[in-house]
């Protein structure tokens, strides 16, 4: 489901709007259960943000609840993440923190986690594709 499906089907209890400027405060009556394709992420949580008019961009923010982790996925397009709060970890250990962005590239193949939290804005073309087993 794109964001622009999920924003239709739903009210966001933290978006304002005032002719063309849409603007989004973080209300915890927004999250959604995260997936992705039909997979469910346990301890993922989502809330669309934005995105371009012309499908440029999409935009949502994420929550991953304290020992949250995904499965590993292929970037499908590259993903830029700005950590709002708490860590968020790589798979290959490395910690990011708040004020800190980092940017996968697309075809890139990883998993995430965070131990205590975390909140992310997300910032993509599309989505993301879970890799089997087989795919390594």
């Amino acid at each position: 489901m794109t964001t622009a499906q999920l924003r239709d089907e739903m009210v966001l209890f933290g978006l304002n709007v005032n002719g063309p400027r849409r603007w989004y405060s973080i209300d915890e009556r927004d999250w959604r259960p995260m997936k992705i394709g039909e997979t469910a992420l346990p301890g993922f949580f989502w809330i669309p943000v934005a995105e371009d008019e012309c499908g440029a961009w999409t935009s949502y923010w994420m929550r991953l609840e304290p020992g949250a982790r995904s499965l590993a996925h292929r970037h499908d397009s590259t993903e830029l993440i700005l950590i709002l709060d708490g860590v968020f970890t790589d798979d290959d250990g490395t910690d990011f923190l708040p004020g800190q962005t980092v940017c996968y590239a697309a075809g890139s193949r990883h998993s995430t986690s965070s131990a205590q939290g975390c909140t992310v804005l997300v910032v993509a073309h599309s989505g993301s594709t879970v890799v089997s087993r087989e795919q390594g």
